[in-house]
């Protein structure tokens, strides 16, 4: 009976800590490629029409800051995600495909 009447509570502050860090809520997730040797463009903005100074590699671990639906590809179910990398705190925007979430998540 506790349980019956403490679940919405305990389901309102993980909702609410969520939406206050989805970074911790998300945990550290992993960057994935179709070869081990793939450059994963880091872009400066969520586009493909953004610059691309940095690249990760699949297996790089990151921290997803916030996803943006992808607006290149009409109709598309790709997210933009912003990460920082756990090792050198790089920030940049990676393509949702490209991340293997920590929470299971796209």
């Amino acid at each position: 009976m506790i349980l019956k009447k403490s679940l919405p509570f305990l389901l309102a502050i993980v909702t609410l800590f969520a939406s206050i860090s989805p970074t911790l809520a998300r945990g550290i997730s992993t960057l994935r490629a179709s070869s081990p040797n793939t450059r994963i463009n880091v872009r400066t903005q969520p586009t493909i029409k953004s610059n691309a100074p940095q690249y990760g590699l699949p297996g790089d671990k990151v921290k997803v800051i916030e996803c943006v639906q992808d607006k290149d590809t009409p109709s598309s179910d790709l997210n933009w995600c912003k990460v920082e990398f756990v090792k050198t705190k790089a920030v940049g925007w990676i393509r949702s495909d490209f991340i293997i979430f920590a929470d299971g998540g796209e």
